[in-house]
């Protein structure tokens, strides 16, 4: 089936076009084709349902999102996708579940362990978001957002040490990746935890 003589796959490589130059209201146009000849196909609903989110429309998002979980249950992206529609309208309860929901079909998502995380650090239960962060740590270190997010909760609890460590750790990935300036900022707040940590000493 097509429509306008394309496929829903051709419908969803224009969207990502559209997306990557910015013209949302155009992808979204887009996928919804591709969801017209495809209903329950994954990738754009996940797709259209980020860049709903992305202008603005957290609750339209989260229907697609539904309407994916319908889809296939077993999938982790709509879950974290859910979540991250809450966590945008500060509805930090219903993120942290649509996180657990999904986190019971896939134990093993590193992206639902830092929704849930993130939750949690919303929530101000920092000690749980430090247990959460470190399990999406156990199935994916290579990523330095989740290393500085986990920077940021010692931080709350003056953890100098483990705040420099998580920054140094996050600096050396960014380097990896040729993103100099990044690793740069990770450094000079690893310094400052450990002046803090040295100061700490002192006194």
């Amino acid at each position: 089936m097509t429509v306008d003589g394309q496929t829903a796959e051709e419908w969803i490589s224009k969207a990502r076009l559209l997306r990557q130059r910015g013209q949302n209201k155009k992808a979204i146009e887009a996928y919804n084709k591709a969801l017209h000849i495809d209903p329950q196909n994954l990738e754009a609903l996940n797709e259209v349902g980020l860049v709903q989110i992305h202008v603005g429309d957290q609750m339209l998002a989260i229907e697609t999102f539904e309407k994916a979980i319908g889809a296939n249950p077993e999938d982790p992206r709509a879950y974290a996708n859910k979540a991250e529609a809450y966590l945008t309208v500060g509805d930090f309860d219903n993120a942290l579940a649509a996180a657990e929901t999904g986190l019971e079909k896939s134990p093993e998502d590193a992206d639902l362990w830092v929704k849930k995380a993130r939750s949690l650090e919303s929530l101000l239960r920092i000690d749980d978001a430090i247990d959460a962060y470190n399990e999406a740590l156990k199935y994916d270190s290579e990523e330095p957002e989740t290393w500085k997010a986990l920077a940021l909760c010692y931080d709350a609890k003056m953890e100098w040490e483990s705040v420099a460590r998580a920054y140094r750790i996050a600096a050396s990935l960014h380097l990896k990746r040729g993103e100099r300036r990044d690793a740069d900022y990770c450094e000079r707040f690893a310094t400052d935890a450990e002046d803090s940590a040295s100061d700490e000493k002192m006194a």
